[in-house]
């Protein structure tokens, strides 16, 4: 999920709408629908713009990818549109969405969700134990709603082109997300091409065994310069991959990474800044 915003307060970024009509269409014309919408976890910061792009009816959504929580904010003072970005996402993963909603782990059979010639969706969270864990504490005893861990249970992906992996890593921390993922999907995880890290590359989704494991050729932080400045863990990632890459958001701008289908060929990657 990308913020359906940005561009309001940043001239050189486009209306994200606008690029997707422009360039997603069928031959016809019409604008092609988005056939797999994950919604990693309802954060607002991964929701926000949800009630903008569904409101605009030229583009359809066919499956919502959602969590099987009972995570509620406590409140909508964070974003002026918190509120209807959480309306929309009620909606859409309600059971009288217009899309089809699909609730899955890790350890759901088939675990693999795209078939062409081979497997390329591997989910690596959330499992059934990340799951417990975000719902109850040590103690027993089961969280409020606004109370819900819901981070540490969020979509974590693996994309395979050929033989090669993207890791999307999204927002669970060291422990107990990526110790969960670390000890059971090690065979999964290892030698990936481009990893996007953990928690906009803050420190506390720093898993230094996984990361050393996955030994991208390529990292991308999407983070700000003072979350950087503050809590970013890029010391920790070079240190513990030498020969990665690693790319900025605040640093590099608007970031796209293209790993082609022929193994032999380079991933290539270009940068606004």
């Amino acid at each position: 999920m990308v913020d359906m915003y940005h561009h309001d307060a940043h001239d050189e970024y486009e209306d994200i709408l606008a690029y997707y009509k422009r360039n997603f269409r069928n031959n016809d014309g019409s604008v092609k629908p988005i056939f797999r919408f994950v919604c990693s976890h309802p954060h607002q910061d991964h929701i926000c713009g949800l009630n903008k792009l569904f409101d605009d009816q030229s583009i359809r959504i066919l499956n919502f990818w959602d969590l099987n929580h009972s995570f509620e904010p406590e409140n909508f003072e964070h974003h002026p549109t918190h509120e209807d970005d959480w309306r929309t996402y009620k909606t859409l993963s309600g059971n009288d969405s217009p899309a089809t909603v699909i609730r899955t782990t890790r350890e759901d059979s088939p675990r693999q969700f795209w078939n062409d010639d081979e497997d390329r969706i591997t989910i690596l969270s959330p499992s059934e134990s990340l799951n417990e864990y975000a719902h109850y504490r040590e103690d027993g005893i089961k969280r409020k709603a606004h109370e819900v861990e819901i981070d540490e249970m969020a979509y974590a992906l693996i994309i395979r082109i050929n033989e090669r992996k993207v890791i999307l890593a999204s927002d669970g921390r060291a422990s107990p997300c990526w110790d969960d993922i670390y000890d059971n999907c090690r065979n999964e995880i290892k030698a990936c091409a481009v990893l996007k890290a953990g928690h906009h590359g803050q420190e506390a989704g720093f898993h230094e065994k996984a990361v050393k494991l996955m030994d991208p050729v390529l990292i991308v932080f999407s983070n700000s310069k003072d979350q950087d400045k503050e809590n970013g863990a890029g010391n920790l990632y070079e240190k513990a991959v030498h020969n990665a890459l690693l790319l900025k958001t605040w640093k590099h701008g608007t970031i796209v990474v293209k790993v082609p289908f022929d193994s032999r060929e380079k991933i290539i990657y270009s940068t606004t800044k």
